[in-house]
């Protein structure tokens, strides 16, 4: 039995890496795109949750929620509006103090850092 020459392994094991990269790296380029909207997402939210607690008007962080619940398709996307849905529960929760809101919407904001 001969195994042949080096060259052709080689260029075999060549072969097999450019099918494993072609294979693997668009499923890596799609979870990479994923973690950064996601990322983007918290951003926004985290901006759009402050201006409303300095404001007193969640009409723009309620308008963006909406718009942006259409695009969910993961569960940390769902875990990220959940949160903002909190969020707006206790924004716009007249009851509760404006010292407390702002506790509490500061663990909110420290989530969406992360």
């Amino acid at each position: 039995m001969e195994l042949g020459p080096i060259s052709e392994w080689v260029t075999a094991v060549a072969e097999i890496a450019a099918v494993c990269v072609a294979l693997f790296l668009p499923v890596y380029d799609k979870k990479k795109e994923k973690n950064k909207r996601t990322r983007n997402m918290k951003a926004i939210f985290g901006y759009l949750i402050k201006k409303a607690l300095d404001e007193h008007d969640t009409s723009n962080l309620e308008s963006y929620f909406k718009i942006g619940y259409l695009i969910i398709d993961s569960d940390d996307d769902k875990q990220v509006y959940s949160m903002v849905q909190h969020a707006i529960e206790i924004l716009k929760n007249e009851d509760i103090p404006q010292d407390k809101k702002k506790r509490d919407i500061t663990k909110v904001l420290e989530y969406l850092k992360h």
